[in-house]
């Protein structure tokens, strides 16, 4: 444990402090604030501040929620979690359609990358980067006026991530202090601390001196704009085309409230992100765009969503982006010839009588309550089960368990479940397996 200037013994938090200073004092001084200070900051740099720290968010609290150490679980706890609120932020300026910053995302993903690797070979460290990111909160008590004046923002809207009620930061503050100086910690695992909250501190330094000031050619459309979790693959630069896609990914989402019960809102924003990466494809020859849906396509069904899901997702995105862009209905043709060749596989081991039969003998035995909440879950474990067959060893095993996890469901459905699962392998043909994934172009 170090010791102050006098030879006291320094808490955990006051050894936070001192070593970080001099990191935290640079990124105070940043470009960045001295323009919001001045009411000068463009909005694609407050946009791309929250969409930067949603990135950043998303990787560190995922890996505080699974961190096994039993001291990261008695400092945090996901209700610390700020992500919902740069969420609700960023819904609130989707509608402006705001360009991302192509460096600056670049920052946060290196940054988050960064986080990813600490959580593997030192997760016990990454509270020295939320010690960064909850002292923040101490921060958005001045921060908040100063955006809400600069971008005419007034109670909460745009402003949740920072917003506060003074008296509970600072009781929050204190206890969040409080159990930090509690853990009990070699001196090896102090300095992992310290390194951690300096290299964050570091890190958000370079990401705030690209938000501003930044060059005309760095604004882009990027999918961390749609989805923070996504990462680096492309989406389109036409707007209309990315309304498209998102209005195709949330109508596939409201066909199967499968989705929504399994993965909930972030399993959303996944849906949405895909599709504005798949109606990039168009621009690929016909092979090329069949190849990366197999591939999509295999990825989603060892992850419990069949792919009869991205089936119907490319039917409803060739429709929607023809409608908005006719001139390229050429291109858009594609996807609803790739969804065609999706479906050619699974009839290729169940016919749409067999579906049909099946279909019907599990809405008999759930019952019609049962059958409304979940429509088409039958279709669902067919489909499963074609792509076993198909060569994807997951794909049964990613989906079945959840549909017949007694907490969740009655003894009919979990019965009729497994049935339609037994059936469907009894009826479906082998067929030819068309032999691996080709690379992906991603």
């Amino acid at each position: 444990m170090k010791t102050g200037l006098f030879g006291q013994q320094l808490t955990l938090m006051e050894e936070l402090r001192a070593a970080s200073f001099l990191a935290h004092a640079r990124l105070q001084t940043a470009p960045f604030f001295q323009a919001l200070a001045a009411c000068q900051l463009p909005l694609e740099s407050y946009v791309g501040q929250l969409r930067a720290l949603a990135v950043i968010h998303s990787v560190l609290e995922q890996a505080l929620d699974s961190c096994p150490d039993a001291r990261v679980a008695a400092v945090w706890n996901h209700g610390l979690g700020r992500l919902p609120r740069l969420l609700q932020d960023l819904r609130f300026f989707e509608p402006r359609a705001v360009a991302d910053l192509k460096e600056a995302a670049e920052a946060a993903l290196k940054t988050a990358e960064g986080l990813r690797l600490r959580s593997m070979e030192k997760p016990l460290s990454l509270l020295g980067a939320l010690y960064v990111l909850e002292g923040s909160a101490l921060g958005a008590v001045i921060l908040q006026p100063l955006y809400a004046r600069a971008f005419l923002l007034t109670g909460t809207e745009g402003l949740s991530y920072l917003h506060s009620v003074v008296p509970a930061v600072y009781r929050n503050w204190a206890q969040y202090q409080q159990r930090m100086n509690g853990l009990c910690l070699s001196a090896t695992e102090r300095e992992q601390m310290t390194e951690a909250a300096n290299d964050l501190f570091a890190q958000l330094n370079i990401v705030f001196q690209a938000l501003y000031p930044f060059r005309a050619e760095s604004r882009t459309v990027l999918a961390t704009s749609l989805n923070p979790e996504a990462g680096r693959h492309p989406v389109p630069a036409d707007p209309r085309e990315i309304a498209a896609a998102l209005r195709a990914g949330d109508d596939c989402w409201q066909q199967f409230p499968y989705f929504e019960q399994r993965y909930g809102e972030r399993g959303q924003r996944f849906a949405r992100s895909d599709a504005a990466w798949l109606a990039t494809l168009g621009q690929y020859d016909a092979t090329q765009v069949t190849q990366q849906v197999r591939w999509l396509g295999r990825v989603l069904a060892g992850r419990g969503m069949p792919t009869l899901l991205l089936q119907v997702q490319l039917e409803i995105l060739a429709t929607a982006l023809t409608a908005a862009v006719p001139a390229k209905a050429t291109d858009y043709a594609k996807l609803a010839q790739a969804a065609a060749e999706l479906g050619a596989r699974r009839h290729s081991h169940l016919s749409d009588t067999q579906l049909q039969a099946l279909a019907t003998h599990f809405a008999d035995a759930v019952g019609p309550e049962w059958n409304t909440r979940l429509p088409r879950t039958s279709d669902l474990l067919a489909c499963a089960v074609a792509d076993e067959l198909d060569g994807n060893d997951l794909a049964v095993a990613s989906l079945q368990p959840w549909l017949t996890d007694a907490g969740r469901f009655p003894a009919a459905w979990i019965t009729a479940v497994e049935a339609t699962v037994a059936t469907a392998r009894q009826q479906a043909c082998p067929g030819a397996n068309t032999g691996p994934n080709q690379p992906e172009v991603r």
